[in-house]
């Protein structure tokens, strides 16, 4: 009898193990850019093997100039891409051709988007009106932003000068502008380090940058949006609830192991951002992984709020015909609930 029992057990277990490899999956990760640590949670899910605890075999593929995640997942020639924007995916499903991609998480729950600027040491942080009489650069197509930011802050637009910037805070640096539209976790980086040499121009030589973060004034917006498409969604529910959970668990361990994360990346195939770098990106980053939204729901939940927000400044910004509700363009729906 005690045979029968132990042969039946390892029948059984033998099923169990068929019916795990029957529901192995594959999925791509288009990102947005090269891969660095802003898209770290991705990385280190694969590193740590989240992945393939949740039965996925995985892959990265690097974005970069030209080169737009929302086609190609649309397309399925990925299974999920990073939008550096949420916004670009509105615009996208409102399109003359629409594009049938949904936003299912958010890697930065509190986007780095900032208006930059250079001042001294222990100088007082500026304040949105210190903007007017000055010079702002800002990325082509991003102006309708700017409007929105004045608006809600009490700026006079026509006392700010404009003019188009590429993603490089050099112009900053050199006193071609006086604030810049970047990234708190990026183009500050560069400030800090140009700042500290002994060469380095009287124009940013010794200086510290500070920020006008749009998220704290009234702007708020999820940027490194995971989104898949529409047709993922419906095919393939499972893969992208298993996909979300490696995401949250390589998400929670850069945060709670920093260092250790650090080293894992910087020997990241690929990896363009050295152990350095990467230490520092951290201590910026890693709070803006989470919000009082996310303590409640869950790392990468969005709150359809924001959503509503983002679509509002595109219609104001003339940059879409029609509002639509949020839940058109975002679901937290595959997430397992707290």
């Amino acid at each position: 009898m005690g045979i029968t029992i132990r042969l039946s057990a390892l029948a059984i277990a033998s099923l169990v193990a068929v019916g795990a490899q029957a529901q192995s999956m594959s999925a791509v990760t288009q990102l947005g850019w090269l891969r660095n640590g802003e898209y770290a949670p991705v990385m280190l899910a694969e590193a740590k093997g989240y992945f393939k605890e949740e039965g996925i075999d995985h892959k990265i593929v690097d974005g970069g100039p030209g080169k737009n995640p929302i086609p190609i997942v649309a397309v399925g020639q990925a299974q999920f891409g990073l939008a550096t924007n949420g916004m670009a995916l509105v615009t996208a499903r409102l399109a003359k051709d629409p594009v049938d991609v949904v936003a299912v998480g958010t890697l930065f729950q509190q986007a780095p988007t900032a208006y930059l600027t250079l001042t001294e040491p222990g100088a007082p942080k500026p304040k949105p009106k210190d903007m007017e009489g000055k010079t702002l650069g800002t990325q082509a197509g991003t102006e309708f932003m700017f409007k929105a930011f004045a608006k809600v802050n009490g700026i006079d637009e026509a006392k700010v000068k404009v003019v188009t910037a590429q993603a490089t805070v050099e112009p900053l640096m050199v006193g071609k502008m006086d604030y810049f539209l970047g990234w708190i976790v990026n183009q500050t980086y560069q400030i800090e380090q140009e700042a500290a040499k002994a060469d380095a121009p009287a124009t940013v030589k010794g200086k510290t940058w500070q920020a006008l973060r749009l998220a704290d004034l009234g702007i708020r917006t999820y940027t490194d949006v995971i989104f898949t498409s529409g047709d993922t969604l419906r095919k393939n529910p499972e893969l992208v609830k298993r996909y979300l959970r490696a995401v949250q668990k390589g998400m929670q361990f850069a945060i709670d192991h920093p260092d250790e994360s650090v080293e894992i990346l910087a020997k990241f195939p690929g990896q363009v951002e050295d152990a350095k770098k990467l230490a520092w990106r951290f201590k910026i980053q890693n709070p803006l992984f989470q919000s009082d939204y996310a303590k409640q729901h869950g790392l990468l939940t969005m709150d359809p709020a924001v959503w509503t927000a983002m679509i509002g400044f595109l219609k104001d910004g003339e940059q879409i015909p029609k509002t639509i509700p949020a839940a058109e363009v975002m679901t937290n729906e595959y997430f397992a609930k707290k």
